[in-house]
């Protein structure tokens, strides 16, 4: 009885665990070729939408552009209802669709019909989609089938990602290979395979950045061994990160920089170091999130009937 318990208690756990941990890449988007619709307005769709997604457990994770939520707007019918002012009622079919943005392939749908009161067609939209409630069933469960498909995604394709990661690793594009396997969700079953190369790629990354680093910080400061090139070469030897092979060379660089140009004047350059109360692996992790989501968030989208908001 006490192991059945324990069992039921670990299944509890592990299902509370995919609600509330399993973050995924996704973010909204409108389509390219449906009518304009003023900044104001897209801001307050695109503000509810992420609401949607965040009050559901998902709160886009790296960026990745891999896969959008997509609001879709069709006018069936519309009537003017007298003023002043007067206003338009339209009732729309309005519809929520999460994209797997290579293909366009749409990996769940949620529809609804709507009316919609607004001055013009576009505040009828925004006025379609502030009726959404985040915590309905309906709502619910189409989250909850995009969480299920795009997870399925990644166990089908997550070698073939580690693939594209390992090659990018290998033509020093660090950047966008940390990217992509940080994307891979907590509750997929390859997230510790994830991890580990996430790592694997990220000491290549602080290997490759220290060495230039340490390059152009050496070229600075024996051009000219006065306190402005200093100061500038010291700026870029601070940013090398600790489990760097560059750190040690960049470490004594920096000492003889300091014995050499600071002999009256304060010296305020440390090089970077670990914290010591938090694991060195876990500070390595949000260290290589910080490149990714920095590569992620500066990426133009290669799909071209997808416009992404900001």
């Amino acid at each position: 009885m006490k192991k059945l318990k324990s069992t039921i208690l670990l299944f509890c756990l592990t299902a509370g665990c995919w609600a509330q941990e399993c973050d995924l890449p996704m973010e909204v988007a409108f389509l390219a070729d449906a009518e304009p619709m003023p900044a104001a307005v897209q801001r307050s769709i695109t503000g509810k939408l992420r609401q949607v997604l965040t009050q559901n457990g998902i709160s886009g994770g790296i960026t990745t552009n891999q896969f959008a939520l997509v609001p879709v707007f069709d006018v069936v019918s519309k009537h003017i209802v007298p003023g002043p002012p007067a206003q338009t009622v339209y009732n729309l079919n309005f519809r929520l669709e999460v994209r797997e943005t290579a293909t366009n392939t749409v990996f769940a749908s949620y529809s609804a019909d709507v009316n919609a009161v607004g001055e013009n067609q576009t505040k009828a939209y925004q006025e379609a989609v502030r009726q959404l409630a985040p915590a309905s069933k309906p709502i619910k469960e189409f989250v909850e089938q995009s969480r299920q498909k795009i997870v399925a995604y990644y166990e089908k394709n997550y070698e073939t990602l580690a693939a594209r990661a390992r090659s990018l690793s290998a033509m020093n594009q660090h950047e966008e290979a940390l990217c992509l396997m940080l994307s891979v969700p907590e509750c997929c079953s390859h997230y510790a395979k994830a991890q580990a190369a996430t790592l694997e790629i990220f000491q290549k990354y602080v290997d490759y950045a220290g060495e230039r680093l340490l390059q152009e910080a050496r070229a600075i400061w024996s051009a000219n061994n006065n306190r402005k090139d200093a100061n500038e070469a010291a700026l870029l030897l601070t940013q090398i990160e600790p489990s760097s092979s560059a750190y040690k060379p960049a470490a004594k660089l920096l000492d003889e920089m300091k014995e050499k140009a600071s002999a009256n004047e304060p010296w305020d350059f440390r090089m970077k170091a670990y914290n010591d109360l938090i694991s060195i692996e876990q500070q390595r992790i949000e260290a290589a999130k910080s490149v990714g989501v920095a590569f992620g968030q500066n990426q133009q989208p290669s799909t071209t009937n997808l416009m992404f908001a900001h």
